[in-house]
């Protein structure tokens, strides 16, 4: 199945949301590079607000070609930095860029998981390692950096983009779950922490979305949201809760997996639903 990404249509700014306060400001996302991602989408309406950008991720020339584009469209100023999460300087990379300028949103957006979707024992165990430095020394790293500057300002916001697998675990993709588990925790916890400090963190809990042309075709359609539409509903969360799951279906689908099954039902349904969509079955 083909589909084509909503990403182009034209944006407009957001009624009501905290992040229009920045207006003039910075922000910063990560895994920003991917035309049909959702660190673009972001981006493309961080733009929209008025925003000028600092986008990270590991692909140099269509990171490129992204500040290219948000230049033209936007007219704003975009500074990028391709590094590689997995590699304990980034952090101060990405630092050394966003010197002189006010961080004032950060979305902690990048990820890595392989593509194959090895059973846990059966990843190597470099892949494992470089998971988690991605994933959650990656995402410790930003929120360290820029969350303790912003509350030194008084301001600022967070988006961490988790999933719900994070909240359900995932047989196929465990690891990638298990990453993502951390960062719900590590931002729940900093949101409980930073409360009345005028620093805003949201956690978003993503499902499936138009970001992988046909690779979930094997799975309900229903459930397959468009990162705009996703970006759009997160922004409009943020001040408001502590954590959204911008997509309906997926909304519910939660919902039947963690409060109408057991943990061993949850994770027995969730294992067959994985088998199926990625092939896995024999």
């Amino acid at each position: 199945m083909v589909r084509a990404p909503a990403h182009r249509r034209r944006l407009k700014p957001l009624r009501r949301s905290r992040i229009s306060a920045y207006r003039g400001g910075w922000a910063l996302v990560t895994g920003a590079a991917r035309d049909v991602g959702l660190g673009y989408a972001f981006s493309r309406q961080l733009a929209a607000e008025g925003l000028n950008l600092i986008l990270v991720d590991i692909l140099a020339d269509e990171l490129s070609a992204r500040a290219a584009e948000l230049r033209g469209e936007f007219g704003i100023d975009v500074v990028v930095l391709a590094c590689d999460m997995a590699d304990p300087t980034a952090i101060d990379r990405i630092e050394r860029a966003a010197d002189g300028v006010d961080v004032d949103v950060l979305v902690c957006n990048h990820m890595f998981t392989p593509p194959e979707t090895p059973r846990i024992l059966d990843m190597p165990l470099d892949t494992h390692r470089r998971m988690i430095d991605i994933n959650s020394r990656g995402y410790t790293d930003l929120v360290h950096v820029f969350g303790n500057q912003m509350r030194r300002r008084a301001a600022g916001s967070i988006i961490m983009v988790a999933s719900g697998v994070g909240l359900t675990s995932s047989p196929f993709t465990g690891a990638y779950g298990a990453n993502k588990a951390f960062q719900i925790g590590l931002g729940e916890a900093l949101w409980y922490e930073l409360r009345g400090t005028g620093v805003d963190v949201l956690v978003m809990i993503g499902g499936l979305m138009n970001t992988q042309g046909d690779m979930f075709d094997r799975y309900p359609q229903w459930l397959i949201s468009e990162p705009r539409d996703v970006v759009r509903r997160v922004f409009a969360a943020v001040g408001r809760k502590h954590m959204v799951v911008p997509s309906l279906p997926n909304r519910l689908f939660l919902l039947a997996q963690t409060r109408l099954m057991s943990r061993r039902r949850a994770v027995l349904s969730i294992g067959d639903f994985m088998a199926k969509g990625l092939g896995k079955e024999d």
